[in-house]
């Protein structure tokens, strides 16, 4: 297959963007991929066609008003945040047209690139927005994001769709399970829960990920993720008055029940 793209710059060497450099390298196996770190000179970026922003959201927002200088002749720009419109206002306001707004739904509880591997993104959602961007480079992300093998879902949105979506399958069961975990472990303590069985560790394995790549996320989307919080709350303070209820208890499976991940 024809190569979209002949230099590659990816920044942010974690799990997100050591994988990225690993599925373009399994499709392109001689490809000159430039990946930079927090503290590196981004001086080289200016060679670049292509250039994918795998940092934290915070770090994108603080880099998009210099991409315009840093990388001038690249032929895309993309990122991967895990929020959307305040880097699309970060773009439009930068004056970068060439800059497609993306998200895989794909990832891990660690951030540093160890568990990083080539088929991380395969038929994984990969969300783009690329109503502000130019048609050239709305193709070329696209088809750059399928060769990764992502599944690509573009979304004709600013940002604040994709957000509202994103707080709820994403954002929210990241603090339920946070929260969870630290509930029973300061109920339990370390002792109680070395006899917990599988409900509780699946329940809560994301609470192994760390605030570093979570805090970010959670700032730039509490709009949409404060009522989903007061909501679950409500629900639960509903759930805790009615535990003798056998109908309402019977009501609330069949509401969950209602919404199977494979119908």
């Amino acid at each position: 297959m024809e190569r979209l793209i002949e230099r590659l710059a990816i920044v942010g060497d974690g799990l997100i963007g050591r994988s990225v450099q690993l599925a373009w390298r399994r499709r392109h196996a001689d490809a000159e991929v430039m990946a930079f770190d927090r503290g590196d000179d981004l001086g080289p970026l200016a060679a670049a066609d292509a250039v994918v922003l795998a940092a934290p959201v915070d770090v994108i927002l603080a880099l998009l008003p210099h991409l315009p200088t840093l990388a001038p002749q690249a032929r895309f720009i993309t990122d991967t945040g895990s929020t959307k419109q305040l880097i699309a206002e970060a773009a439009s306001t930068a004056g970068l047209p060439c800059f497609v707004p993306g998200h895989p739904m794909a990832g891990g509880t660690t951030t540093g690139p160890d568990e990083a591997r080539a088929d991380l993104f395969d038929a994984r959602t990969w969300f783009l927005l690329p109503g502000r961007a130019e048609p050239a480079a709305r193709s070329a992300v696209a088809s750059f994001v399928a060769e990764l093998g992502a599944r690509v879902v573009p979304l004709e949105d600013d940002g604040r769709e994709h957000d509202r979506l994103v707080a709820a399958i994403s954002h929210l069961p990241q603090v339920v399970a946070t929260t969870l975990r630290a509930r029973v472990g300061e109920t339990v303590g370390v002792e109680g829960l070395r006899h917990a069985g599988a409900g509780l560790r699946d329940t809560t394995r994301r609470a192994a990920s760390h605030a570093s790549m979570w805090a970010p996320i959670l700032a730039t989307n509490a709009t949409a993720l404060a009522p989903l919080l007061r909501a679950l709350a409500d629900d639960l303070t509903r759930v805790a008055q009615e535990l003798g209820d056998r109908e309402a208890m019977e009501e609330l499976f069949a509401r969950a029940h209602r919404f199977p991940f494979d119908p």
